[in-house]
């Protein structure tokens, strides 16, 4: 296989570029552990309130250190950071309420129109009025 190694993003350390070590590597716990964690940063703000305010405050962790991370039962956000979090989904809601509001179905439709040419630009019920029908067709 080479003198090249694999670098493992989550867990930021080099393995044997050898198959068997990096399927060894990613059912590990630690590995599992450091991909849980990386990948909890791109949840959705709303879905990680609701899930910390069911949970009680983990004593181990405000006392100084809680083994289980992630896989704890207990949640590890302070008072500050639920505000702040409660913030974040407030103001993601807003966003998407305003956004909703100020766009059309099809936004490219009403600057695109003028420049399009007539055998694209939409059939209206008064061009079809001006339309002559008996043209022949060669």
């Amino acid at each position: 296989m080479g003198g090249k190694s694999y670098y493992c993003d989550y867990c930021c350390c080099f393995l044997k570029n050898d198959v068997n070590v990096r399927k060894l590597h990613n059912v590990g716990l630690s590995h599992t552990i450091a991909r849980i964690n990386y990948m909890k940063r791109y949840e959705d703000p709303k879905k990680v309130l609701n899930e910390e305010h069911r949970k009680a405050p983990c004593k181990r962790y405000f006392e100084g250190y809680c083994k289980f991370e992630m896989y704890c039962k207990y949640s590890h956000y302070s008072k500050r950071e639920f505000q702040e979090l409660e913030k974040i989904v407030i103001a993601k809601k807003n966003s998407k309420s305003r956004n909703r509001k100020n766009s059309n179905k099809w936004p490219w439709k009403t600057h695109l129109q003028r420049g399009l040419p007539p055998s694209l630009q939409p059939i209206t019920l008064a061009k079809l009025q001006q339309t002559n029908f008996e043209l022949s067709w060669g």
